[in-house]
């Protein structure tokens, strides 16, 4: 259809003429329906709750097991901000070391906390559903093992232990929590349970659950979506020091949205664990003088972008080699914590599900993305038994596996996602859903602030994206200000307003021969303070000749 995308698909054939029937056709093409209330109910909850909070009143030493990405680290974070406004202070936190001890809970740290640490009660966040082993160890030893996770359960890795995992909760909507979600649904339980009046620390949890919950890229559904919602303007509304200095470091001096925290706060966080160690996030997001943290952060993301970009271009070469495979199973001599970025971008260009991975000693160890409607969980189970470790949900996953199985797993995952190939084909054809058709007349001030007024957009609840026709009277291109090469187009359309309308293509160099053309564009809105008066922008997303289908 496009120059980009093989299929544009509408959400919905409706018509919308009025500003005022916008938002409803908005949530009707995505079958979404805002929600009221927050309300998990027990389902895990009463059960971890009464034993976090008898270990607490006995002074039991409770360690704190998390995950070392965003998700597991604000989990963490959590924990530390309640215990500090209870009063509590017997209990130590573990972020397992990415590139030492890979991903999920390990045998040895656990032996380590219980043996040198001396502690009770161990609780997972963002990790810990296929700990079966070290459950039982600690089952052997009288401690007591609590998991907190959101992440697909592997029936025969699940450990015999109390468990939260929104995954085994009956209604759907409640399912996709994150890791931090599930946490936040934990602490205002326990909150209740033991009288405590915590008004004062409540946005600021609430603001690590949004954060974690766009960074995470779990689907924005009903309950995600509000959790996000609300998160972002507890952030906005927050005195801590550490959400300052993050904001001040990203330079964000007036609104949030969730672009700002998905692409500029959370790799920020992201990035030490992925090149460093995690505990340095929870350093930071605990010490008074946050500032060498932060900046720390800021080189480790600067490194990160700079191996991501020789990770893609390698891959992108690899690729060549499988042009007719469905699944990409790449490796070469890349960092493990930063294949997963790199990954999303191979996915997204061949249209394919990505696994990139490193290999040092022997050993193979990277993550994965996925396509629409392919879960890439469900195909390393189909190959488990070559795998060392693996886990994650339907669109991301971590894995680990002995080098020598390389070539055995590309041929299982190929296999795997060959018959879903056979039986749907359009799965492998790049698409994108776009809300409905507009005019040139419909667009303006109300319509961005409609639109804009729906955030957050995300997984699951993407930012909308209209389809628009019209004349292209002007192509403008726009450089690039550190080379003074073409890097951008604006395409003015012909039409009855004042003030021409302009759709830009950024990233893209697109034909003067466009000029007096009739065309189709999908263009997304966009509204930012320029010099300070708020300025409404049109990006393109695609376009195809309007005689072309």
């Amino acid at each position: 259809m496009g120059n980009r995308y093989q299929h544009w698909t509408p959400r919905t054939a409706r018509q919308v003429s009025k500003i005022e029937d916008l938002k409803g056709a908005i949530f009707e093409g995505r079958q979404f329906s805002p929600l009221d209330k927050l309300e998990y109910g027990d389902h895990g909850v009463e059960a971890i709750a009464e034993k976090m909070q008898a270990a607490i009143l006995a002074n039991k030493r409770i360690a704190l097991y998390a995950d070392y990405d965003v998700d597991g680290t604000l989990s963490c974070v959590s924990w530390i901000w309640f215990f500090n406004a209870i009063g509590f202070t017997n209990f130590l936190s573990y972020i397992p070391c990415r590139f030492k001890e890979g991903y999920g809970v390990n045998l040895n740290a656990v032996k380590k906390l219980i043996e040198e640490d001396k502690a009770d009660l161990i609780i997972t966040m963002d990790t810990g559903i296929t700990a079966n082993e070290e459950a039982a160890y600690c089952r052997s030893r009288g401690v007591d093992f609590l998991c907190t996770d959101h992440h697909k359960i592997q029936a025969e890795k699940m450990p015999q232990a109390l468990l939260l995992n929104p995954k085994l909760h009956p209604q759907p909507v409640y399912q996709e929590l994150c890791g931090c979600g599930i946490t936040f649904v934990l602490l205002r339980r326990l909150a209740e349970k033991m009288g405590k009046d915590l008004s004062g620390v409540w946005g600021d949890l609430l603001a690590l659950a949004g954060m974690a919950t766009i960074c995470d890229v779990v689907p924005l559904n009903a309950v995600n979506h509000s959790l996000a919602r609300q998160g972002i303007r507890a952030l906005i509304k927050s005195q801590r020091p550490i959400f300052s200095k993050l904001r001040e470091a990203c330079s964000l001096f007036g609104d949030i949205d969730e672009s700002d925290v998905g692409f500029r706060l959370g790799p920020r966080i992201n990035a030490v664990g992925r090149l460093e160690h995690a505990e340095l996030v929870v350093k930071a997001f605990l010490e008074e003088d946050a500032d060498p943290l932060v900046e720390k952060m800021d080189s480790c993301n600067r490194r990160r972008k700079e191996i991501q970009e020789i990770i893609v271009g390698q891959a992108l070469t690899e690729a060549q080699a499988y042009k007719d495979s469905p699944i990409l199973f790449l490796g070469g001599d890349w960092h493990s914590g930063v294949v997963g970025i790199a990954a999303s971008r191979i996915a997204e260009t061949y249209w394919k599900p990505t696994w990139l991975f490193g290999r040092k000693d022997g050993v193979g160890k990277g993550s994965a993305r996925s396509i629409a409607g392919f879960d890439v969980t469900d195909a390393m189970t189909a190959a488990k038994d070559l795998f060392t470790k693996f886990g994650g949900h339907r669109a991301a996953g971590g894995f680990t596996f002995p080098l020598e199985n390389e070539q055995a797993i590309r041929e299982r995952l190929a296999e795997f996602a060959e018959g879903i190939r056979t039986e749907k084909p359009a799965m492998w054809e790049s698409s994108l859903r776009y809300d409905f058709e507009v005019t040139p007349q419909g667009l303006g001030g109300a319509f961005a602030d409609t639109v804009l007024g729906l955030r957050p957009f995300g997984h699951g609840f993407e930012e909308p994206c209209f389809r628009l026709k019209g004349t292209v009277e002007k192509v403008v291109h726009m450089k690039d200000k550190a080379t003074g090469v073409d890097k951008h187009t604006a395409l003015t359309l012909a039409d009855t307003r004042k003030t021409p309308l302009r759709v830009v293509f950024f990233g893209e160099v697109l034909p003067q021969s466009l000029k007096s053309q009739q065309v189709d564009l999908l263009f997304r809105v966009q509204k930012k303070l320029f010099r300070g008066v708020p300025e409404v922008s049109y990006l393109g997303v695609d376009y195809s000749l309007s005689t072309s289908q």
